[in-house]
């Protein structure tokens, strides 16, 4: 009907993000020593009528550095039947990707030829190479 939307994105701990205001927000993770949720709430909002979407994102904990000779980190290797989540990191014919946040990163998940990371015609729409 022509009205303007707002948007209004808030974290788990109740604060507004920095960018509150737009469609789309970065999330800079906090290094975490264990695997992490952080849910996201979006409203959006003609002043009438608001709806609101609940995200959460997955941050991995930092890797800690072999003593030694080995500090290389394992990721698991793509595969189309494993679900991935926006900020997995995987390994893809030797090199790591990383699924896009959403809304990009739900397209980690479908159309191999299309969005397998480093091979699909338009993987780079899906995945970062890391």
């Amino acid at each position: 009907n022509g009205d303007k939307l707002t948007c209004t994105w808030m974290s788990q701990d109740g604060k507004t993000l920095s960018g509150q205001d737009k469609a789309v927000v970065i999330f800079n993770a906090p290094d975490v020593a264990q695997n992490t949720q952080y849910v996201v709430n979006l409203t959006v909002s003609d002043g009438t009528l608001s709806s609101t979407a609940v995200y959460t994102l997955n941050v991995k904990a930092k890797a800690a550095a072999a003593d030694d000779e080995d500090k290389t980190t394992s990721y698991p290797a793509w595969s189309s039947s494993q679900k991935w989540n926006p900020g997995d990191i995987v390994n893809s014919n030797g090199a790591l990707y990383q699924c896009k946040p959403f809304p990009e990163g739900s397209w980690c998940n479908v159309a191999p030829a299309y969005y397998e990371p480093g091979v699909g015609i338009a993987w780079a729409d899906a995945w970062n190479a890391l």
